[in-house]
C-alpha cells in the first residue's frame, strides 16, 4: 500500500535533488550563461541553451561522485547527505553520476567540438580529483577550483568566443579555492580518516591563512572587470555586497575559526551575488 501514494517514489526523487545540490547548479548555470553572454550570443542561442542543459548534468554528475566518493567521511561530517543517512545506496548515487555523465557528454556533441573536448576533460579530471587528487591537500583544492572556474569558460566556448570570460573565470576560480580549503578546514575531523588535506599538512590555522589569502586576492581583482571595459559601472554597483560579504567571511572566520560552517555559506551566498554582477555588468 506504501507504493499506492506514491510517497517513496516522491521521497527518492527529493533525494536525489538533494544530492545535485540544486544552489551549486543554479551557480553554474549563471556562469555559463555570463561566459555566453560575454562571448556575443544573440538573444536566440541554441548552442547556449546546450551548453546550459550540459551543465545542469556535469554539476549533477560531479556532487553525485562526490558524495560517492565522501560517504564514510560525511558519516562523521554530513550524516544528513542522501548517501550517509541511507535514503540513496551508494550504487544509486554513483550510476546517477555516471548517466549523468554520459548525458553531458551526448549533447555536448551538438555544440561544437571544443565543448565536447571541454566536457570529456573536465570529467576526466573530475574522476582523477576524487580517486587521487582530492587526497593530496593543496593540489585537490586547486583541481577543485578549476573545474568550477570553468563553466564561464564553457559559456564563452560554446558561442565561440572565451576570452573575455578569463578574468571572471580567475576570480571565480580564487574564490572556489578559498572555499574549498576553508571545507577542508571545518572537515578535518571526517577527512583525517581517509585524507591527506592541506590541514592536515600544514596545520589548521596556516590553511585557514591560506583560504583568506585567497579570498582577498578575489577581492583585489573586483575592479578589472570595469577598468578594462568588460563589464559596465553597474557591475560594480551590483557586486558591492558581494565584496562585503566576502570581508565580512574572513573577518568572522579569523575572529572565531568555529564560525568556519557560518564562512563557508557565506561566501557561496556572496558568489552568487558576483554572479548577478557579472550578468548585470554586461548587460548594461
Amino acid at each position: 500500500m506504501a507504493f499506492v501514494d506514491g510517497r517513496p517514489v516522491i521521497n527518492k526523487a527529493r533525494s536525489f535533488l538533494e544530492l545535485i545540490r540544486p544552489i551549486t547548479v543554479m551557480l553554474g548555470l549563471m556562469g555559463v550563461f555570463v561566459g555566453g553572454i560575454l562571448g556575443g550570443f544573440h538573444l536566440v542561442s541554441l548552442d547556449l541553451f546546450f551548453a546550459m542543459i550540459v551543465v545542469v548534468f556535469m554539476v549533477a554528475g560531479a556532487m553525485a561522485l562526490n558524495d560517492y566518493f565522501d560517504m564514510e567521511v560525511d558519516k562523521i561530517a554530513h550524516l544528513h547527505r542522501p548517501i550517509p543517512s541511507g535514503r540513496l545506496s551508494p550504487k544509486e548515487g554513483l550510476r546517477f553520476a555516471y548517466v549523468s555523465f554520459f548525458i553531458a557528454s551526448l549533447l555536448s556533441i551538438f555544440i561544437n567540438v571544443f565543448s565536447f573536448g571541454i566536457v570529456v576533460f573536465s570529467i576526466g579530471l573530475l574522476v582523477l580529483y576524487e580517486k587521487y587528487f582530492k587526497d593530496i591537500g593543496l593540489a585537490g583544492n586547486i583541481v577543485a577550483a578549476f573545474i568550477s572556474s570553468m563553466a564561464l569558460i564553457f559559456g564563452g566556448v560554446a558561442v565561440g568566443q572565451a576570452h573575455n570570460a578569463l578574468i571572471l573565470a580567475v576570480m571565480t576560480f580564487l574564490i572556489m579555492l578559498g572555499r574549498e580549503i576553508l571545507k577542508d578546514v571545518e572537515d578535518i575531523d571526517g577527512d583525517i580518516l581517509t585524507r591527506v588535506t592541506l590541514p592536515m599538512k600544514i596545520g589548521r590555522k596556516n590553511a585557514l591563512y591560506a583560504g583568506c589569502l585567497a579570498i582577498i586576492a578575489t577581492i583585489a581583482l573586483i575592479p578589472f572587470p570595469y577598468w578594462w571595459n568588460i563589464l559596465s559601472l553597474w557591475y560594480i554597483v551590483i557586486i558591492i555586497p558581494a565584496g562585503m560579504l566576502f570581508v565580512y567571511s574572513i573577518i568572522l572566520v579569523l575572529k572565531d575559526i568555529k564560525n568556519i560552517g557560518t564562512t563557508i555559506e557565506i561566501l557561496r551566498s556572496g558568489s552568487a551575488f558576483a554572479l548577478v554582477g557579472f550578468i548585470i555588468g554586461v548587460l548594461t
